[in-house]
C-alpha cells in the first residue's frame, strides 16, 4: 500500500478534529450575519440608514409586538387588568430587557384607537427593543416571551424580526431532518446498487468528513471575513455534497469493482480507478465548482450565498480524491462484502431503448420532444409568493400572533410600510408640518391604504382643533360677538354724544360770565365800602373824642351829619350783603348743575370707549387672524381649487382685508381723538370744579363776614343815629353810644381787609371758572363732532365684520377649510410634542408617516402599491421646500419589494453569468461547441418543465397557490450545477470510445446503454437527498426538492433521447482523425478495458 494513503488518512483526521473544535455558533451566525440584504441605493436599505440616524429610541433596535387576544370573544374587565398588570411588569423591567421604548393602548385615546382592536378581542402593545450580538433575536424573543405571559389570557410575541429568526430555526431543524433522513436514504440505495451493507458506509464516511469540514470552512469565512451567507447555506452544503458526493461515490466505485472484476489486484485496480473515474469526478466536480464559483459575482447576497457550495465542492473532491484510494487499497474485494464474484456495470435497457430510437428517426425525435417539452418549460410559473411566513408552521406562536393581529387588525397592522423624510432643514415649523399634513392626507386618500399615521396626525385621523375650519368655527364666532359689542358700544356713544347735546353749555357759559361780572362788581363796592367805612370809623372815633369834651354848635352839626350818615352805611352794608348772597348762590348753582352732567356723561364716554376699544381690536384681531387663517388655506389647499380660482379669491380676501383694515384704523384714530378730547375734558371740568369749590370756600368766607357786618351794623348803626337825634339832652349817652359805635366801627373796618381781599378772590375765580367753561365748550363740541365720526366709523365697521364673517362661514365649507394649521407658539405645547417626540428625530430633521396596508404586507398586491405611494410622496414634495429631502419607504414591504426587484433583476445576470461559466467547463470536457449547447439546452427545459410542474401541484399538495419566491432561484443552481454531471458522464463514456472504429451512433448508444445505470442510480440519490427536505416542513426547501426531483426525472428522459439524436445529426459518420488524434491524447486507457468494451 502506497505510504501517501496513510498520511491522507492522518491529515483528514487532524482536518476534521480542527473542524469540529473551530466551528462557530451556525444559529447565532445565521441570526448576526445571515440575513437578505439589498444595497445601499435601495428604498429599505436607506429606510434602515435613516432609522440609525433617529436617536436612542430607534437605532438599533428590533420592533416587536406583544398580542394579548381572548379568541372572538370582548376581553373582560378581568382580563383587562390582568393585561394592565402585565404592561406594568414589562414597564418594571424595561432596562433589564434593553426595552427603548413602548407604546400601550393606555397611553391616549390615540394609542387606544390604534392598538385595541374594533370587537374589543385583541389588544396589543407595541416595544423597541435594542438588538446586538450579545442581545439578539433570541434572546429577545425567549426574554419578552416570558416576561408577556398573562394570566387567563393567550399571548403571542411576533414582529418581522421575531418571524425571520423562527424562519432560520426551522431551517436550521431541517439540515438536521435532512442530514439523518439522508444518510439513511443513502445507505439503503447504496446497499441496493452494491448490495452491500458496508459500502455505503465507505461512502457516508467520505462525505460526512467534506460535510463538516465544509460546513466549518464556510462558517469560519463567514465569521472572520463576513463570506456570503444564508439560512439556506449550510442546508444546501449538506444536500449537494450528500447528492453529488454519492454519486461520484457510485462512479469511482463502479470503476474498482470494475477492475476487481478483470482481476486485477486491489493497488492497480485502485489506481486504474481514480485515474479514470477520477479525471470524470474530477471533470463533473470542476463543472459544479465553476457554476457555484460564479455565483460570487451576483449583487444579491442570498444568490451571492451559493458560493458557499463552491468551498464545499473543493472539500468533496480533495476528500473523495484522496479518502476512497485508502479504503479500496485496504479493503480490497472487501469493500462490498458479502459480494464476492464481481462483474462490470450493468447496461441499462431503458437509456438503450430510448438512444436506440431517437438514433433512428433522430429529426422527428426531436420534433415530437420539442412538442413536448417545449410547452411544458414555457408554461407560466405563476406570481411568485414573497411571503415568508409560508415558511414557518402553524404551530409557531409568533405565526400565530401575525394571523391574531391580521385577523382582528388591518392585514398591514403587525408590520406597517414607514415612510422616511429627510430634509437638511428643520421641520418644527408650520411650513414643514402643513406639507407633512397634505402629504398624510393624499396617502390616506390613496387605494388599499388602511391607515396613515404621522406629526400631525399621530392616530390617523386628523385633530379638528389644528385644521382651518375648525380654527374658522372660532373665528366666525367671535366676529360674531365682536360684531353685537361693537352695535352695542356704538348704541352706548350714541347716547352719550346726544346727551352731550341736551348740556346747555354754552349758558353755563354765560352765567359764568356773569357770576364773574357780579363777583367783580361786590369787589369793586366792598372796596368802596371799606373806604367808607374807614372814613366813618375815623370819624366816630374824632367824634366820640369831642363829645366827651363839650358839645359846641359845630360838634353839633357834624353830630347831625352823622345822624344822617349812619343809616346810608348801615343801608349799603345791608344791600352788599344781600348781593354777595345773590351771585354766590343763583350763579354757581347754575355752572354747578352743568359741570356735574359733563363729568357724568364724559365718565360715560370714558367707558364706552373702553368697550368699543376692546371689542374693536378683537374684531381686528379676529378680522385679521380670520383671513390669515383663509388665505393660508387657500395657499396651500390647493387639490379642489384651479390656479385662477385661488388667484380670485385671494384677489377679493385681500381687498376685503385692506378696506377693512382702513375702516378699523380710521375708526381707531376718532376713537383715540375722542379719548383724548374725553380726557382734556376731563382735566378741565376737574379743575373748573376744583376752582368752584375753591370760589365757593371763599364765597362762603365771604357770605359769612358779610352777614356778620351786616348783623352788627344792623344793631350799632339804628341805635347810634337814634342815640344822636337826641344828642341835645342826652349828651352823656351820646358819648357812651359814640364810644360803643367806634368800638364797633373799629371792628368792622378791621375786618374790611379780608373781606375785600376775599371779594377779589372770588372776582378772579369767577373768571377763571368762565374762561375754562368756554375752552371746555369749544373741546366739548370737537368731541361731539369726533362722536358723530366714531359711530360713523363704528357701524361701518360692523357691516364689514358682517360681510367677512358671512364670507368666512362660506369658506369654512369649502375644501380649504381642510387644511392644516398651528401656531408657532403651539408647535411645542404638551401634547403636540409627544407626537413630535414619536415622528421625529431629535434634531426634528427627520421625520416619519406609518402606512398601515389593507393588503398582506408581503403580498403581491401590497408590493404593487410602492410605486404608486412613492409617485404620491415625489409628487406632494415637488416645488415646496421639501423637493429636495430624501424620501426612503422601510419596513417589509419595502424590503420584500426591494428583495423582489433585486432578485428580478439579478436572477438573470446569475443564469447568464453561471450557464456562461458551465459552458467554458463542457466544452473543455467535450472539445465541442455544439454539445454544450444542447446540454444547457436540455438542462433548461429541464428546469423550467419543472417548476411547471411544481406550479401545478403545489396546490393539491402543499395547499397554495404559488411558488416561494426564491424556489426558481435555488432549483435553477441546483438542476444545472448537479444536472450537467449527468451530460457529463454521458459524453465521458462516449469520449472513452473514440479511439475504437465504428459509427458515431453505435458509440454514443454504448455510452448511454453503460451509463444508463450510473445516473439512473445517481439520480434516484440525488432525488432521495433533496427529498429528505420534504420533512423539514420550511416551504421552499419542499419545493426546491419537489422541482429537483421532477428536473432530475426529465433529465433523465430528455438525455438519452436528446443527446443521440443530436449525436447523430451532427455526427453521421465516423469520428474525424483530428477526433481520434484528440481521443488518443485524452483517454489513454489500458488496452484490457478496451478489449472488454
Amino acid at each position: 500500500m502506497n505510504k501517501h494513503y496513510i498520511w491522507n488518512v492522518i491529515g483528514w483526521l487532524v482536518i476534521v478534529l480542527l473542524a469540529v473544535l473551530t466551528i462557530p455558533n451556525m444559529s447565532k451566525l445565521v441570526a448576526d450575519k445571515g440575513q437578505i440584504t439589498v444595497p445601499s441605493n435601495y428604498q429599505s436599505t436607506e429606510a434602515t440608514n435613516m432609522q440609525k440616524k433617529w436617536g436612542r429610541s430607534q437605532r438599533g433596535t428590533t420592533a416587536v409586538v406583544v398580542v394579548f387576544s381572548n379568541g372572538n370573544t370582548a376581553l373582560t374587565s378581568d382580563q383587562n387588568k390582568q393585561i394592565d398588570k402585565t404592561i406594568k411588569r414589562i414597564k418594571n423591567h424595561e432596562d433589564q430587557y434593553q426595552i427603548r421604548s413602548m407604546t400601550a393602548a393606555s397611553d391616549s385615546s390615540t394609542a387606544a384607537s390604534q392598538l385595541i382592536s374594533k370587537d374589543k378581542s385583541t389588544q396589543l402593545l407595541q416595544l423597541n427593543v435594542r438588538k446586538s450580538s450579545s442581545h439578539s433575536i433570541t434572546s429577545i424573543r425567549d426574554q419578552i416571551t416570558q416576561l408577556a405571559k398573562t394570566d387567563g389570557v393567550k399571548t403571542y410575541l411576533t414582529g418581522a424580526d421575531v418571524l425571520n429568526q423562527d424562519f432560520s430555526d426551522a431551517t436550521q431543524a431541517g439540515v438536521q431532518k435532512t442530514e439523518i433522513i439522508a444518510a439513511i436514504f443513502i445507505f439503503l440505495v447504496l446497499w441496493l446498487v452494491f448490495r452491500s451493507p458496508v459500502t455505503p458506509l465507505f461512502s457516508l464516511l467520505t462525505v460526512g468528513v467534506s460535510v463538516i469540514t465544509s460546513i466549518s470552512v464556510v462558517a469560519n469565512l463567514v465569521d472572520r471575513f463576513n463570506f456570503p451567507f444564508s439560512n439556506f447555506t449550510q442546508v444546501f452544503i449538506v444536500i449537494v455534497l450528500f447528492g453529488i458526493g454519492t454519486d461520484y461515490n457510485i462512479l469511482l466505485y463502479n470503476e474498482f469493482r470494475e477492475r476487481l472484476a478483470n482481476g486485477q489486484d486491489r493497488y492497480s485496480a485502485t489506481k486504474e480507478a481514480i485515474k479514470i473515474g477520477g479525471r470524470t469526478v474530477l471533470y463533473s466536480g470542476l463543472s459544479v465548482l465553476i457554476g457555484m464559483s460564479v455565483l460570487g459575482f451576483a449583487n444579491f447576497s442570498l444568490y451571492r450565498s451559493a458560493v458557499g457550495i463552491a468551498v464545499g465542492v473543493v472539500v468533496l473532491l480533495a476528500v473523495l480524491l484522496t479518502l476512497n484510494p485508502f479504503f479500496m487499497a485496504i479493503c480490497g474485494p472487501h469493500m462490498f462484502w458479502p459480494v464476492k464474484k464481481f462483474s462490470g456495470e450493468g447496461d441499462s435497457r431503458l437509456w438503450h431503448g430510448m438512444a436506440k430510437h431517437a438514433m433512428i428517426r433522430p429529426v422527428i425525435t426531436l420534433i415530437v420532444a420539442g412538442i413536448v417539452f417545449i410547452p411544458l418549460a414555457l408554461a407560466s410559473h405563476g406570481t411568485l409568493d414573497y411571503d415568508d411566513t409560508v415558511e414557518i408552521g402553524n404551530n409557531v406562536p409568533a405565526k400565530q400572533g401575525l394571523r391574531v393581529v391580521q385577523k382582528h387588525f388591518s392585514k398591514g397592522t403587525a408590520e406597517p410600510t414607514t415612510i422616511y423624510i429627510q430634509s437638511d432643514h428643520k421641520l418644527n415649523n408650520e411650513k414643514s408640518l402643513l406639507l407633512i399634513d397634505r402629504l398624510t392626507k393624499q396617502l390616506q386618500n390613496a387605494d388599499g391604504v388602511k391607515t396613515v399615521a404621522s406629526v400631525t396626525q399621530p392616530g390617523g385621523k386628523a385633530i379638528k382643533q389644528l385644521y382651518v375650519r375648525n380654527q374658522m368655527s372660532s373665528v366666525t364666532t367671535g366676529l360674531v360677538k365682536a360684531q353685537k359689542g361693537v352695535n352695542k358700544v356704538n348704541k352706548g356713544l350714541k347716547s352719550a354724544n346726544s346727551q352731550l347735546s341736551k348740556e346747555d353749555v354754552s349758558g353755563s357759559v354765560k352765567k359764568a360770565q356773569k357770576l364773574a361780572t357780579g363777583a367783580k362788581q361786590v369787589s369793586d363796592g366792598t372796596k368802596t365800602l371799606q373806604t367808607g367805612i374807614s372814613q366813618v370809623t375815623t370819624g366816630v372815633s374824632q367824634m366820640n373824642t369831642s363829645v366827651a369834651g363839650a358839645t359846641s354848635s359845630s360838634q353839633q352839626a357834624k353830630l347831625a351829619q352823622l345822624e344822617a350818615a349812619l343809616p346810608q352805611l348801615n343801608a349799603a352794608i345791608q344791600e352788599l350783603s344781600a348781593q354777595v348772597n345773590s351771585s354766590a348762590s343763583g350763579s354757581t348753582s347754575g355752572v354747578t348743575s352743568g359741570l356735574t352732567n359733563i363729568g357724568s356723561s364724559a365718565q360715560d364716554i370714558k367707558s364706552q370707549l373702553q368697550k368699543v376699544q376692546g371689542l374693536v381690536s378683537s374684531a381686528s384681531a379676529s378680522s385679521g387672524n380670520g383671513y390669515a387663517t383663509a388665505v393660508q388655506a387657500f395657499s396651500s389647499a390647493g387639490a379642489p381649487l384651479s390656479a385662477t380660482q385661488k388667484a380670485v379669491l385671494q384677489s377679493v380676501m385681500k381687498q376685503q382685508a385692506s378696506a377693512q383694515a382702513s375702516l378699523l384704523a380710521s375708526v381707531k384714530s376718532s376713537l383715540s381723538q375722542v379719548a383724548t378730547d374725553t380726557s382734556n375734558i376731563g382735566t378741565s371740568t376737574t379743575n373748573v370744579a376744583s376752582q368752584l369749590q375753591t370760589l365757593q370756600g371763599t364765597t362762603s368766607q365771604l357770605q359769612s363776614s358779610v352777614a356778620t357786618l351786616a348783623q352788627k351794623s344792623n344793631v350799632v348803626l339804628p341805635g347810634a343815629a337814634t342815640a344822636l337825634s337826641s344828642a341835645s339832652s342826652q349828651t352823656s349817652e351820646i358819648s357812651s353810644k359814640l364810644g360803643s359805635l367806634s368800638g364797633a366801627m373799629f371792628t368792622i373796618n378791621n375786618k374790611m381787609p379780608a373781606l375785600v381781599s376775599g371779594a377779589s378772590q372770588v372776582a378772579a375765580g369767577n373768571q377763571t371758572m368762565a374762561e375754562q367753561l368756554a375752552s371746555m365748550n369749544k373741546k366739548l363740541t370737537k368731541m361731539r363732532s369726533r362722536l358723530s365720526a366714531a359711530t360713523t366709523g363704528l357701524s361701518s365697521v360692523s357691516s364689514g365684520v358682517g360681510t367677512a364673517n358671512t364670507y368666512l362661514k362660506g369658506l369654512q365649507k369649502s375644501a380649504a377649510a381642510e387644511t392644516f394649521y398651528i401656531p408657532k407658539k403651539s408647535i411645542n405645547s404638551g401634547s403636540f410634542k409627544q407626537s413630535m417626540d414619536t415622528y421625529m428625530s431629535p434634531n426634528h430633521k427627520l421625520t416619519k408617516l406609518t402606512v398601515v396596508l389593507k393588503d398582506d404586507p408581503s403580498s403581491a398586491a401590497a408590493m404593487a402599491r410602492l410605486p404608486k405611494l412613492e409617485k404620491i410622496v415625489n409628487g406632494s414634495l415637488q416645488g415646496t421646500s421639501l423637493s429636495g429631502a430624501k424620501v426612503a419607504f422601510g419596513g417589509n414591504t419595502s424590503q420584500t419589494n426591494d428583495t423582489s426587484a433585486m432578485a428580478s433583476s439579478d436572477f438573470t445576470r446569475t443564469v447568464i453569468i453561471m450557464l456562461a461559466g458551465i459552458f467554458v467547463a463542457l466544452m473543455v470536457v467535450t472539445r465541442s461547441l455544439v454539445q454544450p449547447i444542447v446540454i444547457e439546452g436540455i438542462l433548461l427545459v429541464a428546469y423550467s418543465g419543472a417548476l411547471t410542474l411544481v406550479h401545478w401541484l403545489v396546490k393539491p399538495i402543499l395547499g397554495t397557490n404559488m411558488l416561494t419566491w426564491n424556489t426558481p432561484f435555488f432549483t435553477f443552481v441546483m438542476l444545472i450545477s448537479l444536472g450537467v454531471d449527468y451530460s457529463i458522464f454521458l459524453m465521458r463514456k462516449y469520449r472513452e470510445s473514440l479511439h475504437e472504429p465504428g459509427a458515431t451512433s453505435d458509440k454514443m448508444l454504448h455510452a448511454a446503454t453503460v451509463i444508463g445505470t450510473v445516473v439512473i442510480s445517481a439520480g434516484i440519490i440525488l432525488s432521495g437527498t433533496f427529498a429528505a427536505l420534504i420533512p423539514s416542513g420550511v416551504m421552499t426547501l419542499i419545493q426546491i426538492a419537489l422541482a429537483v426531483i421532477l428536473g432530475i426525472v426529465l433529465l433523465i428522459i430528455l438525455l438519452p433521447i436528446v443527446m443521440p439524436a443530436v449525436m447523430k445529426i451532427t455526427y453521421p459518420y465516423p469520428y474525424s482523425k483530428m477526433g481520434q488524434a484528440t481521443a488518443s491524447t485524452d483517454d489513454d486507457q489500458p488496452q484490457t478495458r478496451r478489449q472488454q468494451k
